[in-house]
């Protein structure tokens, strides 16, 4: 009589795994697809003022990040999820283009260098200003500030999971 109960809550189970399963696949091409385009919109405004995608984004960090004295090459890393010597690399190109400022930090440590925007580069930036705001706007459609706060809050654990899951794979699991 009890295996006759079980059979129907275990195929519903089976089902729910099968289905959530599904959504999670189709979760993960769609941050993939994201990412994608992302790197292609960075691309296509980098070009605009003369460097890569990845330039571009090194330098959306740096002006998003930056305080009066600027902002450590960690720092733009772990905003853009790569390693410090991704950022020092740009950030010397970056420099011999006149797009951004590397300086030696006040203080004890003068091995961290601190990054900020050129005067050039907030110039090009600004003319690409309406372009990113309309941009913002059409990715955000119709989201209210609540919805959208709370998409970033979503995003950010799966960021975080999928930070885990690297590790995981790298690990051999």
């Amino acid at each position: 009589m009890r295996s006759a109960k079980l059979a129907p809550e275990t195929s519903s189970l089976t089902e729910e795994t099968e289905t959530a399963d599904a959504v999670g696949r189709q979760l993960i091409w769609d941050i993939s697809a994201i990412s994608a385009y992302m790197m292609r919109i960075a691309d296509l405004l980098g070009k605009r003022i003369g460097v890569s995608g990845s330039q571009w984004i090194t330098l959306m960090a740096i002006e998003s990040l930056s305080s009066e004295e600027g902002v450590s090459v960690r720092d733009v890393a772990a905003m853009l999820n790569v390693d410090g010597s991704f950022v020092s690399a740009q950030s010397k190109i970056l420099e011999k283009r006149n797009l951004i400022r590397r300086k030696a930090a006040k203080g004890k440590d003068r091995r961290l260098v601190l990054l900020s925007l050129t005067d050039s580069a907030v110039e090009k930036m600004n003319g690409l200003e309406s372009s990113k705001r309309a941009l913002e706007l059409h990715v955000r459609g119709e989201l209210e500030v609540e919805s959208l706060r709370d998409l970033s809050n979503e995003l950010l654990t799966m960021r975080r999971r999928l930070g885990r899951a690297m590790l995981l794979v790298a690990a051999g699991e």
